[in-house]
């Protein structure tokens, strides 16, 4: 007993192997700190250049100021840089404002998507925009979707999380229809004459 007594008192006062479990203990909680904190600056990032894209895709095609529309896909991946947002799925819709018996509500003129689809022209977006409540008013709007992928997968909270901007922006020059500025994405048409529906 005495000599198993002595070995455990042995045992006990050793350090040997302590920094290794020590270690082991810690560094998967200093790993993922590490990862996030690569990872999680880097989604704000893109998320706001995301926003940003949305916005300059928006006030291009308020402005009728482009040839194609793959100019103004171009104009949020160049907004966007150094980050690639090629996998973005993105709506342009151009819409116009009607009154109805329930109040004002938003309707889908033109839509145009990348690597999504579109709005079905005539379909309803929702209650009108605040600020844009005025029969007859017509706005434009992008909407942006990505999912993103982390550069460590290692922060299970950033897999798979999507990104979803969306930026409405009254028309500023558009072609004349009706006595009103519109915007008509390819292949569309002009807004419809407010109908009461």
């Amino acid at each position: 007993m005495t000599g198993l007594s002595r070995h455990l008192h042995l045992f006990a006062a050793r350090r040997d192997g302590v920094s290794a479990v020590e270690f082991a203990l810690i560094a998967p909680i200093l790993i993922l700190l590490f990862t996030a904190t690569i990872d999680v600056p880097r989604a704000f990032s893109i998320n706001r250049r995301l926003a940003s894209g949305a916005g300059t895709m928006a006030d291009l095609i308020s402005r009728n100021d482009f040839q194609s529309l793959d100019e103004v896909y171009a104009a949020a991946q160049a907004v966007a840089e150094p980050y690639d947002v090629g996998t973005a799925r993105i709506v342009l819709t151009a819409a116009g404002i009607y009154r109805t018996p329930e109040g004002f509500v938003a309707k889908v003129c033109s839509s145009a998507a990348q690597k999504d689809v579109p709005r079905q022209p005539g379909s309803t977006i929702g209650p009108a925009p605040l600020g844009m409540r005025i029969d007859g008013a017509r706005y434009v709007m992008a909407e942006v979707k990505m999912q993103y992928r982390a550069v460590f997968r290692l922060v299970p909270v950033l897999n798979g999380w999507e990104f979803t901007t969306t930026t409405l922006w009254p028309v500023r020059e558009g072609k004349s229809v009706n006595g009103r500025d519109e915007v008509v994405l390819p292949g569309g048409r002009p807004c419809a004459a407010n109908d009461g529906a």
